[in-house]
């Protein structure tokens, strides 16, 4: 038979006999000296205070004191271990007769890890709590079968939200789906989420009052097990009423430019119908032999002709805002482009005592441009030069060769300058800066016309100015090689406003597909080839295309190398690309991606994947653009 002395001693609970009339220990098993850490000598005649000193243990003895000795069953107590920390413990209490004394019994468990728990938990609860109350969205929760689990009390302010007894999500939101514009809808988007316990949705509904309401669902998992659904409800009822504005403003402004285009262009047209007829007449009359009627003329036809330019200037700026200009991009040789220019302006500037001059660079100097609207850029720069400067000065004409593949057009005078507040008005059109120049003929156009020319053809204007010495104005475009024989007369027309695509590939078919699915399904794409690779590295740094597909395989180099020249030029380098080719084998397509390709196709390609590739990167090119 096992003696009780022995189940005590291997018991794991703490046990302690208390004699209540003087409250000290009389006994203890030794899982007391693990408990509160004394020897069972020395808890021996120790009294009880000693050792239980919680708020309710202290209340107990009071009363045993007072009422005499009572068993209590699992209540919680603190003690105190002999090295002075204290010990959550939970207790009961028996009371028992021995040899005619009564003692009391006391089991005791230690339960500090536990209330730590209920600690750690009661304070993410608080901070969860406190987190789902602060946001600006309305939280809700609901478990597998639509039951409403939790929800914070910002749904209520921000939708139709009524709590009661029912726990239905479905019933509950009865209210809000019959002021739904699209409740079926609705309904079948909730039964889809609680079809798949797994799937994340996001959808926009709006309601009869306009308010929008922009709802996230996604699963509430517990060890990767989905055990309910969380929705996230945000008001974007304002969101949309601005997006609504600006697309208003904008269809608005779109409308008026349109309209002042369409006005300037019908008006420029019309007055060259009349003017015609006036310069005829005048030209008539100034080649009259009498004195009086030449002179006269003269004016009528110097009158004229100053009209016409202005009725140019006005009819070029329509087209550009228009966006109706198409260049004719090419090689220009820009030396022989300025000495046309300084021919063209010899009889003006010798009218007005200005020495015209240009220092040719050491090597030979190409940009890609328009060469017809870059000979009108020049024009009108050195015009100015000539018109603003002092009496027998000067006008010099320098050329550099930028370290961004770029040739710079440099046209100094030596006018009197112009002043800080007057140089932020240079650039917009019908502006004409400066009292002083007042008597000079001008439209305040040309500046204006010129900066949207050099944009469209990839380049930059601008100037410097120092007042009582001169001003600079520079015109800055792409370098280009010179044109050889075989492709000397070859131009590219680049449609203003379409984004351009350069596609380097050396099989015929394969240009042609693109080309052909590109002009059916996307005519607001330009698509210009390159052969080789040569070619299409000299193509993209004339083009600057929005976007280049790129074979892998070609006659005079890999995709790879291209791309990684492209990457090395300051003007390509930002050029997105995507890689096209035939092999399909993984570590190719992951090599390429972290080289830099935006994207991968394979060949045969799929036209809808590939279109849906091309929309996405051009789209996000032209974000980073603007």
């Amino acid at each position: 038979m096992i003696a009780p002395q022995l189940l005590s001693d291997y018991c794991a609970t703490a046990i302690l006999a208390v004699n209540p009339q003087d409250e000290s220990i009389v006994a203890c098993n030794p899982a007391c000296e693990t408990l509160l850490g004394y020897t069972s000598a020395q808890l021996i005649g120790l009294k009880i205070s000693e050792i239980e000193v919680g708020l309710q243990d202290v209340f107990f003895w009071e009363d045993v004191r007072n009422s005499g000795v009572q068993e209590v069953f699992q209540v919680e107590g603190e003690y105190r271990h002999r090295n002075g920390h204290f010990i959550f413990v939970s207790k009961t209490i028996r009371i028992v007769q021995q040899d005619g004394q009564t003692l009391c019994i006391i089991s005791a468990n230690d339960i500090s890890a536990n209330k730590r728990l209920e600690d750690e938990s009661a304070r993410t609860s608080a901070l969860l709590s406190a987190t789902l109350e602060s946001t600006a969205d309305g939280i809700l929760v609901c478990d597998l079968n639509g039951n409403v689990i939790n929800y914070n009390h910002r749904l209520g302010q921000i939708w139709p939200w009524h709590a009661n007894n029912d726990p239905s999500l479905h019933r509950q939101l009865e209210e809000f789906k019959a002021q739904l514009c699209d409740r079926s809808g609705f309904e079948q988007w909730l039964a889809l989420l609680f079809h798949d316990p797994y799937i994340e949705e996001q959808n926009t509904f709006k309601l009869y009052d306009d308010r929008v309401f922009e709802i996230s669902s996604c699963p509430l998992q517990y060890r990767d097990a989905p055990i309910g659904r969380l929705f996230c409800v945000h008001d974007i009822s304002s969101l949309k009423a601005t997006e609504a504005a600006l697309r208003e403003a904008r269809d608005i402004a779109m409308h008026a430019s349109k309209a002042k285009s369409d006005f300037l262009a019908h008006m420029s047209h019309e007055l060259r119908t009349p003017l015609n007829a006036i310069l005829g007449f005048a030209q008539v009359i100034e080649a009259d032999e009498s004195a009086s009627n030449h002179i006269l003329g003269g004016y009528i036809h110097k009158a004229g002709q100053h009209l016409l330019g202005l009725i140019n200037e006005v009819l070029d700026l329509a087209s550009i805002e228009a966006g109706k200009m198409a260049l004719q991009l090419e090689s220009v040789d820009t030396i022989a482009c300025i000495n046309d220019c300084l021919q063209l302006t010899e009889v003006l500037s010798k009218d007005k005592g200005i020495t015209l001059q240009i220092t040719p660079p050491s090597e030979p100097c190409f940009i890609w441009a328009d060469g017809r609207r870059l000979k009108q850029m020049l024009l009108n720069l050195i015009s100015n030069a000539i018109k603003y400067n002092r009496p027998h000065g000067s006008v010099n004409i320098t050329l550099e060769h930028r370290q961004n593949e770029c040739w710079r057009i440099n046209v100094q005078d030596t006018g009197m300058g112009i002043s800080e507040d007057d140089q932020r008005q240079l650039f917009m059109a019908f502006n004409r800066v400066g009292n002083a120049q007042s008597s000079i003929e001008g439209t305040g156009i040309g500046l204006a016309f010129t900066k949207k020319l050099a944009q469209i053809m990839h380049g930059a204007i601008g100037m410097s100015s120092e007042l009582n010495v001169g001003s600079c104005f520079w015109i800055e475009l792409p370098a280009s090689a010179a044109p050889s024989p075989a492709n000397a007369h070859q131009t590219i027309a680049i449609s203003q406003g379409a984004q351009t695509i350069l596609y380097i590939e050396d099989d015929l078919l394969s240009q042609k597909l693109i080309q052909n699915i590109l002009a059916s399904q996307r005519p607001d794409y330009q698509v210009f080839v390159a052969k080789t690779a040569q070619e299409g590295i000299g193509l993209a740094k004339q083009l600057m295309p929005d976007l280049i597909l790129l074979d892998q395989q070609l006659p005079d180099g890999s995709g790879q190398m291209i791309f990684e020249q492209l990457r090395k030029n300051e003007r390509t380098r930002v050029i997105p690309c995507i890689a096209l080719s035939g092999n399909t084998l993984p570590e190719q397509i992951d090599d390429a991606l972290r080289l830099g390709f935006c994207a991968y196709l394979s060949k045969p390609i799929q036209i809808s994947q590939a279109l849906l590739t091309i929309d996405q990167v051009l789209r996000e090119h032209s974000k980073k653009k603007t």
